[in-house]
């Protein structure tokens, strides 16, 4: 019975990689890169108590 779960778990593992959409085998274009962030200064946080 635990074979069982494993091997089915594994299955559905293997078929969601399959079908997920990458991009690579669909057609779809590819993600655009990120911009970059501007020149900002970082956040200064000043803890007390």
């Amino acid at each position: 019975m635990k074979s069982i779960k494993i091997l089915a778990l594994g299955a559905f593992a293997l078929g969601s990689l399959a079908l997920s959409s990458c991009g690579c085998c669909t057609g779809e274009e590819p993600v655009p890169p990120l911009r970059p962030l501007g020149g900002e200064q970082p956040t200064q946080v000043i803890y007390s108590k």
